[in-house]
């Protein structure tokens, strides 16, 4: 149970710093990222600072309790899946949209840093752990 545990407590943590930077990065950078949107013709989606913080603390408290279920109590292979999956989701969401975005405007875009720095080590050393969990009976 501990290294499930563990590695809840490490996903929660990722997605909170990566979604802290995102969110405070697009309130900085705003007319600058609006710019880098616009030279893609990237204009469907312009939330607010504050809404788009909104949405990003839904997201964190949502997937944030989700794995913490997922990493107390008993074991069950639903479990050890949510936390599989919440891992895989924040693997991907390193080179797509991050990487790409941050390759596409030249240099940074928000949630770049925490992607590469903190998501990807931790999404690969999470699905490592669980890799040999213990399966309920």
């Amino acid at each position: 149970m501990g290294s499930r545990r563990t590695a809840g407590l490490a996903l929660i943590a990722a997605l909170a710093l990566h979604n802290l930077e995102e969110g405070l990065a697009y309130a900085l950078l705003g007319g600058h990222v609006e710019a880098m949107l616009d030279s893609y013709h990237l204009t469907w989606w312009r939330p607010d600072p504050a809404v788009f913080a909104l949405l990003l603390t839904a997201i964190t408290l949502a997937i944030g309790l989700l794995a913490a279920w997922a990493a107390t109590g008993s074991v069950t292979s639903a479990k050890v899946i949510t936390l599989r999956a919440v891992a895989v989701v924040l693997l991907l969401n390193v080179p797509v949209p991050h990487v790409t975005a941050a390759w596409a405007f030249g240099g940074y875009a928000p949630g770049v840093l925490t992607a590469v720095l903190i998501n990807l080590p931790v999404s690969i050393w999470v699905l490592w752990t669980l890799r040999a969990a213990p399966q309920p009976e």
